[in-house]
């Protein structure tokens, strides 16, 4: 929902995604928000395989990343 226009009711209302500017100007009016859940974007199982190994991958090296430099304060 985009913040174009005016609103000078109360209304209840449920999206996806506000803007900033429909929020404040919703909130303004009274108006209730309910932001619902998305949807999950559908990708191949090959490429969704190979997503998680690339976040555990780079979970990892942040983890290492972390304990070295938590290391290198520590001395």
């Amino acid at each position: 929902i985009l913040g174009d226009g005016e609103l000078n009711v109360k209304l209840n209302f449920k999206a996806r995604a506000f803007s900033a500017s429909a929020k404040e100007k919703l909130e303004a009016a009274g108006s209730s928000l309910t932001v619902l859940p998305g949807r999950k974007k559908w990708v191949k199982p090959s490429v969704a395989k190979n997503l998680a190994r690339a976040d555990e991958y780079f979970a990892k090296k942040r983890a290492a990343a972390s304990a070295a430099e938590t290391e290198s304060t520590s001395a």
